[in-house]
């Protein structure tokens, strides 16, 4: 009986030591792809904003595709400038693109931070604090170097924009988790009742 006992504890705790073996290369893995992603976003910082600029591609697009209706007035002011979709559409939809790319960017950001540690089963709370904290970290570096670099400004809306897309990420990551899990959920459900 003893045997028995020992046997499984030992088996037990082989499993246990691969879980966390498992966990902590998944871990470093999270961190690896965190690290390569800063200095994506650290990379792109430092362009100017002709290296960014898409309004030469979406001149010629906009040649190719003929618009068959009137573009709707839609006009607001970011910063000090001001967009019109009717006046300058080039300029609006650059402005859009480009906001657009920071939401992503920093969603996945967020994703990765947040993903790596509830991977290591840390509280959900505490995981949230962290990835918006990275994020807000990062974003803030990001717009110092943009201070330097030609032609581009730096403002602190665009790290509110940036937090706005970590918790978009963190929001998308949880989903699909939520998701997920219930899909599994319902497979072993179904899989038991047979």
């Amino acid at each position: 009986m003893k045997v028995v006992k020992i046997k499984m504890m030992e088996e037990g705790s082989g499993r246990t030591r691969q879980k966390h073996v498992r966990r902590t290369y998944g871990f470093l893995i999270a961190l690896l792809l965190i690290v390569i992603w800063i200095l994506v976003i650290w990379s792109m910082s430092t362009q100017s904003s002709q290296q960014q600029d898409i309004q030469p591609w979406l001149h010629k697009w906009s040649q190719r595709v003929q618009i068959g209706f009137v573009l709707p007035d839609i006009q607001f002011t970011y910063g000090e400038y001001e967009y019109s979709l009717k006046q300058r559409p080039y300029d609006f939809a650059e402005f859009i693109f480009r906001k657009s790319a920071h939401l992503f960017v920093y969603a996945v950001l967020a994703m990765l931070v947040y993903g790596g540690l509830r991977y290591r089963r840390i509280r959900i709370m505490t995981c949230i604090v962290v990835a918006l904290a990275m994020v807000l970290i990062i974003a803030s570096i990001d717009e110092y170097i943009q201070q330097f670099s030609p032609n581009r400004t730096s403002t602190i809306r665009d790290v509110g924009v940036d937090l706005l897309g970590g918790c978009c990420g963190i929001a998308i990551y949880a989903g699909l988790q939520f998701i997920i899990r219930r899909i599994l959920k319902k497979r072993r459900a179904s899989i038991q009742d047979k």
